[in-house]
């Protein structure tokens, strides 16, 4: 059994006890996909829930942000989009110009945003540089000109594997980073189930900085979100038995769903189960409009092209076929819910390391994406239907990662921040 540890951290103080207002301001990276996005939203709905006189700005290309509501005391620094190419290589999403005038254009956008807004806290998601190198200037105006300003990187729990991961990072100048610019390093993840640490030779100057804050998960909805849903399209409550079909922001997932509407969903309504598939703001939209036309003529199959609070689907659902992404599973492990993974392989290898992580604890079920086919989905999904029940999710994933994150928020607020030395939180 896996146990995150416990720490002095817990006593940590409650709230910000300064006076007036608390800035944060969050930079959020948005080359594909909803993940980052939904994390750093995850993070400030839950820190400014604790702290109501702390205001969070939200720096993003993510033209999805208005799909997920507004939340108090956030606003949104809109950039330019970007499209993720390969590693490391954008181009602009929407408009028609050059990679380096709209990385150019976010740079600028960036620095006079911290030089104006003045923040606190700054919180970098996934590359500590930004996109390209775009956030640099920034964090040199931010260490002359504000020292006082605390800066911190999170990265969820498994960037790539660690041969890639290292010569990048190198390449990219990620430990100088870190080590000069960075008060503290966030693993959004658990020591014992992947060390960043080792997996990526730290130095034991950024091991010093580094605090495993166990995973973050969507808290469950106090409510029901999806009433208005579910009366719009009341045959999916005749359903009794669901099974959820989610790609994440739908990028790559376009053979997964067809895969999965071959067999799969005719199987499972002969059976009386339904499917509920989500396509994701990103799938290509010639794909979701034939995908969209082929699961209207399917018994027992119903289509979303977004759905803004997964985790209320899920919890209506007997078991959640997706990929591999970082808060896909941290729902479908919240939820305790039986899930088969079909986790992406490329360009990045992160996912499939996380799926065979957690299989290997008995929480998933993985299917290679080399062995992706009608008849081996539909058969292994019905196999999933037939186990007993869900993981118990406490016994291996410590979950407390947004608590642990709400109380050192405080901390820092309240200007009493010190290195940890690699605390497992």
């Amino acid at each position: 059994m896996i146990m995150a540890h416990t720490t002095e951290e817990q006593t940590i103080p409650k709230g910000y006890s300064g006076r007036g207002s608390a800035r944060v301001m969050a930079y959020c990276h948005d080359g594909v996909g909803l993940g980052h996005l939904r994390r750093t939203l995850n993070i400030c709905q839950h820190v400014g829930a604790g702290y109501p006189n702390v205001s969070f700005l939200v720096a993003t290309g993510s033209p999805y942000i208005s799909l997920f509501g507004r939340l108090p005391r956030v606003d949104y620094l809109k950039l330019p989009s970007l499209r993720k190419v390969d590693n490391e290589r954008y181009e602009a999403k929407f408009l028609q110009i050059e990679q380096q005038d709209v990385l150019a254009c976010r740079r600028r956008v960036l620095l006079e945003t911290a030089r104006s807004y003045d923040p606190k806290i700054l919180l970098v998601d996934k590359a500590p540089a930004g996109v390209c190198g775009e956030l640099v200037e920034t964090l040199e105006w931010l260490r002359k000109h504000r020292p006082q300003t605390r800066i911190v990187f999170g990265m969820r729990d498994i960037e790539d594997d660690p041969e890639t991961t290292i010569r990048q990072w190198t390449r990219l100048g990620v430990p100088q980073l870190l080590d000069e610019w960075f008060d503290e390093v966030w693993v959004y993840g658990m020591r014992e189930l992947y060390d960043v640490a080792r997996a990526y030779a730290l130095s034991d100057s950024i091991r010093a900085k580094l605090r495993f804050m166990g995973y973050v998960a969507r808290p469950t909805c106090a409510g029901d979100c999806l009433e208005a849903t579910w009366e719009t399209m009341p045959q999916i409550a005749s359903y009794k038995r669901r099974v959820l079909v989610t790609v994440g922001g739908g990028t790559d997932g376009t053979a997964v769903l067809e895969t999965y509407l071959e067999e799969a969903a005719g199987r499972l309504a002969s059976e009386g189960i339904a499917s509920l598939l989500v396509g994701g703001p990103d799938l290509p939209e010639e794909d979701a409009q034939r995908l969209r036309n082929r699961a209207r003529r399917l018994e027992g199959t119903f289509w979303f092209d977004f759905l803004p609070c997964l985790g209320c689907v899920m919890r209506r659902s007997e078991a959640v076929v997706c990929m591999g992404g970082y808060n896909t599973l941290c729902e479908v492990i919240n939820h305790g819910k039986r899930a088969l993974v079909i986790p992406r392989t490329t360009p990045r290898v992160e996912q499939a390391i996380r799926a065979e992580l957690w299989s290997q604890h008995g929480l998933v079920h993985v299917l290679n994406p080399a062995r992706l086919g009608a008849s081996v989905l539909a058969d292994q999904v019905l196999a999933l239907l037939s186990t007993a029940g869900g993981p118990s999710p406490h016994r291996v994933l410590d979950l407390g990662g947004l608590e642990r994150i709400r109380h050192r928020f405080g901390t820092l607020l309240n200007g009493s921040a010190r290195h940890a030395g690699a605390v497992s939180m």
